[in-house]
């Protein structure tokens, strides 16, 4: 029982100082003839160590530059949807030049790669050259704004999704699921379990955008429209060309009503990974001093 508690009181301190000091910690109050008043003591401390961690001011100049950051991140999908579009019609124009009109699909499929590749090698590049604060929430919560902005303008929204709001519903439950897989591929990362990390980002991240994809279709279409039951193959489709009719049972009406909206979060979702495979491996920065108990803190 002593052992849970002593668990549970050390969980107080910021991680950075649980985990340089937290078995020596353990030790002392296992230890203690008075474990009582000491875990109260140790309480204390914890809270006051986390609480002066946090209040911990920032200069004007770091405010300012994690304002541009977030600003950065927030027009971040704009650029994303240029270079997609590119992309995409430079796969169309070179599929009528060359008459290979039957290889459109992969032109499709290859700019897709590419876009996503380089949303890869940006996501680390601006996590290196940045420090983002907290990446696993800000990153989502920022390139989700950019996204529901594009959406929200009527003549520029509409290459997002046919109906506003579908594309706004499953922007907002992106959102929240990309929170909490950065959140655990941060945490895998940090424990130095990396094949876990990825394994579970792949995972993650293709469930997450099928979901979403989902949730548009739910919003956006009737049941006669969009069977149900065909709701795990939806993300597939709008990532390719194949579609046995899945919508209206007519080949690619699913991807005429729900059109950029997966490729977007799929680039945004590499990018999220990509920021947190970089912010993850960063060490987190210890405080100078401890207050244990009986320290007169």
């Amino acid at each position: 029982m002593r052992a849970r508690i002593i668990r549970a009181v050390l969980a107080l301190y910021p991680a950075a100082i649980r985990e340089r000091y937290g078995d020596e910690v353990a030790e002392l109050l296992a230890a203690s003839d008075t474990p009582a008043r000491d875990l109260a003591d140790t309480a204390r401390c914890a809270l006051h160590d986390r609480l002066t961690r946090r209040a911990e001011t920032i200069t004007v100049a770091q405010a300012r530059t994690a304002g541009f950051t977030v600003i950065k991140l927030v027009v971040a999908p704009f650029a994303f949807g240029v270079l997609l579009l590119l992309l995409l019609t430079t796969a169309a124009l070179l599929a009528d030049v060359t008459g290979a009109h039957d290889a459109a699909p992969y032109g499709y499929a290859l700019a897709v790669a590419l876009a996503a590749a380089s949303m890869w090698w940006f996501g680390r590049w601006m996590a290196r050259s940045e420090r983002i604060v907290a990446a696993a929430v800000v990153v989502p919560v920022a390139l989700a704004l950019g996204v529901a902005g594009i959406s929200a303008v009527p003549p520029i929204g509409d290459v997002l999704g046919e109906v506003r709001a579908g594309s706004l519903t499953a922007v907002a439950c992106w959102a929240v699921g990309a929170i909490g897989l950065g959140w655990a591929v941060n945490v895998l990362l940090r424990r130095g379990r990396r094949a876990a990390a990825w394994l579970s980002s792949a995972m993650g991240a293709l469930l997450l955008l099928d979901a979403v994809t989902a949730v548009y279709v739910f919003t956006a279409l009737p049941p006669e429209r969009a069977p149900r039951h065909n709701a795990p193959l939806w993300y597939l489709s709008t990532m390719s060309w194949w579609d046995p009719g899945l919508v209206d049972g007519a080949y690619r009406q699913l991807e005429d009503s729900i059109k950029m909206l997966p490729p977007m979060l799929t680039m945004c979702t590499v990018f999220l990974l990509a920021v947190v495979g970089v912010t993850a491996s960063r060490p987190r920065p210890a405080t100078s001093t401890l207050c244990l108990p009986k320290s007169g803190c």
